[in-house]
């Protein structure tokens, strides 16, 4: 029995010893296990204060590039505010004005149909304008003809002046118009003065108002963050030198084919095959007046349907007020074509062009172009009324895209 117990007791003791092991080992995986848990909760909880940072970063990356964008967005809404002119009490004209016939403030008289354009600029830094130096707004194309304006502060008041480049190399040219100058103002009524007949030439390039404003009433009433907004209105009556001589008479010497001339416009026009061909009073009389065109404009028409090449980057502009108020497609088409393929005319002008007389390839073309904030904002129009809904918004796509 004993020899048994004494077999046995060795046994128990193994166990218990290895017993003690095998818990001591547990103990050891159970700690390495702990620590790796830790490790790995560390590793985690780093991450995640990694992602944290970086989505902080992001939101604020996010914030600031939203305000970028917002900023951006309301300097383009405030070009897109519609600028109403709105006439102020009338008084005398200037004394240093020119002896042509001048009103002050008849915003009614002018007619805006034909060869009409307005002129915008903002002059910055205002306050700080010195006496006896002009300040320019950049040079603008219409009807073939660069214009700008200046001002230039004289004592207690601001003079306001409209300047006609000139046109090509021709030495004797004339450009006869009525215009009306405005300042801009969110406070008061608009400063408007008008100038009824003013011929532009060799010897007179420049006209304006040697007093348009007291400068006291400017710094009062005009200036918004120390900028002031001015428009030129003009509308062109006559010219004489601005284009390229005539390709084909159409004169009493084409009297015997008048029949042909007038089909031949019938068949192209709309406008024409009524006039000449329907139950209108006119087409029974010999002779019809049309109002409301430029010779010159007229007569590069004519050449233009008979074949001829009037087409340039003088006459072009001219040809589509005719050709869309004759309704004259052919015309149309060809003038398009020109802008597409030859005009070198700025991105600005053309996207004008294009919007008034509805030129669909010339608008898309334009659209292409325009791919930043800053192609956005110099094509915006003198008026930004003659800019579509639909090019607005595409506008501000254009400037979220972007941002």
């Amino acid at each position: 029995m004993s020899e048994e117990n004494d077999n046995v007791a060795p046994t128990n003791n193994e166990n218990d010893i290895s017993m003690e092991e095998e818990e001591v080992t547990q103990e050891t995986a159970g700690n390495e296990t702990e620590n790796q848990d830790t490790s790995r909760n560390e590793i985690v909880e780093k991450m995640l204060k990694e992602i944290l940072e970086k989505q902080k970063n992001f939101e604020t990356s996010l914030v600031d590039k939203l305000r970028s964008v917002e900023s951006e967005l309301q300097l383009i809404r405030d070009d897109l505010k519609p600028k109403t002119v709105t006439a102020t009490v009338p008084v005398k004209a200037d004394s240093e004005n020119t002896t042509a016939l001048n009103s002050e403030n008849k915003s009614a008289t002018m007619s805006t149909t034909g060869k009409h354009f307005i002129l915008k600029h903002v002059f910055k830094d205002v306050s700080n304008m010195k006496e006896n130096v002009d300040h320019w707004s950049e040079a603008e194309e219409h009807y073939g003809v660069k214009w700008r304006m200046y001002v230039c502060r004289k004592k207690e008041h601001l003079q306001l002046f409209l300047f006609c480049s000139k046109p090509m190399d021709t030495v004797n040219w004339s450009i006869e118009t009525q215009q009306k100058g405005v300042f801009i103002s969110n406070r008061v009524k608009n400063k408007v003065k008008e100038c009824i007949q003013q011929v532009f030439d060799k010897k007179t390039p420049s006209w304006g108002w040697m007093k348009f404003i007291e400068w006291a009433v400017l710094e009062k009433d005009f200036f918004v963050d120390d900028k002031l907004t001015a428009e030129f209105h003009v509308k062109i009556e006559k010219t004489a030198g601005i284009y390229k001589d005539n390709l084909r008479n159409f004169d009493e010497t084409m009297e015997e084919f008048s029949d042909v001339v007038l089909i031949f416009l019938a068949v192209h026009s709309s406008y024409f095959k009524a006039l000449f061909l329907g139950q209108f009073q006119e087409s029974m009389k010999c002779e019809i007046k049309l109002t409301g065109i430029d010779a010159d404009d007229f007569q590069n028409y004519l050449e233009l349907l008979y074949g001829d090449n009037s087409i340039d980057e003088f006459t072009v502009e001219g040809l589509l007020l005719v050709a869309d108020m004759y309704d004259t497609p052919l015309v149309i088409g060809k003038c398009e074509e020109f802008l597409l393929e030859k005009s070198k005319k700025t991105l600005k002008k053309k996207l004008q062009l294009s919007m008034k007389y509805h030129l669909e390839a010339l608008n898309k073309q334009c659209r292409k172009e325009i791919k930043s904030i800053a192609d956005i904002k110099s094509v915006l129009p003198g008026d930004i009324r003659d800019l579509d809904s639909s090019i607005t918004t595409e506008f501000l796509e254009i400037a979220l895209s972007i941002q």
